[in-house]
């Protein structure tokens, strides 16, 4: 709405600036056409004062000098000069059928129109009436008469009608922008509500028709979508689902065969130790079900966590025990390091998920290194919480599988196997840890903390 609020005032504002813009360039316009008019007028009015000072009598002739004949030359095409009586006394270039005398009558119509079309003025000189023609067509000519009350009118109407005519402009602008405010904020719930996943239908009418169409349009596709990832979830749910719960009763009758037979001891040797490979197969299929259900259960977000306080350097110190206790290859060693600031410290989380993600890092790395291995343990503190590292000196972690892991493999044909790994991630990412692969033998896990 705050971003709408600006757009809708930003487009007033520049309306408001283009309507004085406008109105300034037309004040501009009519100054000059102005200033054009009365400079014209003037210069008539100072051509033919020019010519009555050049005028003069002698011997009871009317003359005019040399200054005054290029003067009409320039700017008159015939001139007289009348007595007292509408005689003429004196002309220059007059066209035969204007060279009579005139009445009073004729004299008053021309001094206010014209004489045969040609727009003439009028000087009262010491000689008699000066008159002066230009071209005919080229100056128009009015005699304008009204009462004072009307002129004071309309003198005062111009500012009057001038603000009436802004202000039904910015009413008019102000109607469109709130017009186009209204269809906006349609277009932007829309938008929001798209973003938030939930399906819209905008009318498809005015200026915004298009867009209002292609949004529509595109909450279809989203809302396709969405039941078909659903439906393949759901299908890829109850197939894992399924295919655990159908796998489980015979796995258990085959651990449970097999754990009886490792301890018979009318078998050989060789034959327990038969049953005994069976066993820890069929426990490993076991965790290879359990990884695939706690898998998919975190990707749909399905698992929950139970999470509380807990101390991360008793956590590290109970999984490697425990590790130690079931059991390593004499190959193998898991070296063990917590700064004294970590060993106080606590953190939130669910400690059976974050136990099972470092017991999977270990584990990756004893099982890929099977010609043995240093495994390091490392929990330091940094400005932004506790950093976990998992390093080991054996073959590293292969390049495909960190691509895969960070989402840099495009061809998921390809991608490898990697549930141990995944899982961890997954864990980590639920509890909003970052874990980060420096290089293919480090892995460097960071998590917020609480001080105890």
């Amino acid at each position: 709405m705050k971003n709408l609020s600006k757009i809708i005032s930003r487009y007033l504002l520049s309306a408001f600036l283009v309507l004085l813009f406008t109105l300034f360039l037309n004040i501009v316009l009519y100054i000059v056409l102005g200033f054009q008019f009365f400079r014209s007028a003037d210069h008539t009015f100072s051509y033919s004062a020019m010519i009555e000072q050049e005028l003069s009598a002698a011997d009871g002739q009317i003359l005019l000098s040399e200054t005054g004949y290029d003067c009409l030359n320039s700017h008159y095409v015939w001139a007289m000069v009348l007595d007292d009586s509408g005689n003429i006394a004196w002309n220059w270039n007059l066209p035969a059928h204007l060279s009579h005398p005139y009445t009073p009558r004729q004299i008053a119509a021309f001094s206010k129109w014209y004489l045969d079309d040609y727009p003439v003025t009028e000087r009262i000189t010491d000689q008699g009436l000066l008159v002066l023609a230009q071209e005919k067509y080229t100056v128009w000519k009015k005699n304008i008469y009204n009462s004072v009350g009307v002129v004071t009118f309309l003198i005062h109407m111009v500012p009057v009608t001038l603000f009436t005519n802004l202000f039904l402009l910015f009413l008019m602008v102000f109607f469109f922008g709130l017009r186009f405010y209204r269809s906006l904020k349609i277009l932007a719930d829309g938008i929001r509500n798209l973003s938030e996943q939930k399906p819209i239908r905008l009318p498809e009418k005015g200026m915004t028709e298009l867009l209002a169409r292609q949004l529509n349009h595109t909450s279809d596709l989203l809302i396709r979508q969405r039941e078909q990832l659903n439906r393949r979830d759901d299908a890829r749910t109850a197939w894992i689902s399924g295919v655990s719960h159908d796998i489980r009763t015979p796995l258990s009758l085959i651990m449970g065969y097999a754990g009886n037979l490792k301890e018979d001891p009318s078998l050989s040797e060789e034959q327990r130790h038969l049953a005994g490979l069976m066993e820890a197969q069929s426990l490993q299929i076991k965790h290879l079900i359990e990884d695939l259900n706690l898998t998919s259960r975190l990707e749909y977000h399905m698992q929950p966590l139970r999470s509380a306080p807990f101390k991360p350097s008793a956590l590290l110190r109970e999984l490697i025990s425990h590790m130690y206790n079931c059991g390593i290859s004499k190959d193998h060693a898991i070296d063990l390091y917590i700064e004294q600031e970590v060993e106080q410290m606590t953190m939130t989380g669910d400690s059976a998920l974050l136990s099972r993600a470092f017991s999977n890092l270990i584990g990756n790395s004893i099982r890929h290194n099977p010609d043995g291995c240093t495994i390091t343990v490392t929990a330091c503190l940094t400005p932004k919480g506790i950093c976990f590292q998992a390093a080991d000196d054996g073959t590293g972690i292969p390049d495909i599988i960190i691509r895969s892991l960070t989402g840099q493999l495009l061809d998921m044909e390809k991608a490898p196997h990697i549930m141990g790994l995944r899982i961890a991630m997954q864990i980590f990412s639920a509890h909003g840890w970052e874990m980060v692969f420096t290089d293919k033998n480090t892995i460097h896990i960071f998590g917020d903390s609480t001080s105890s």
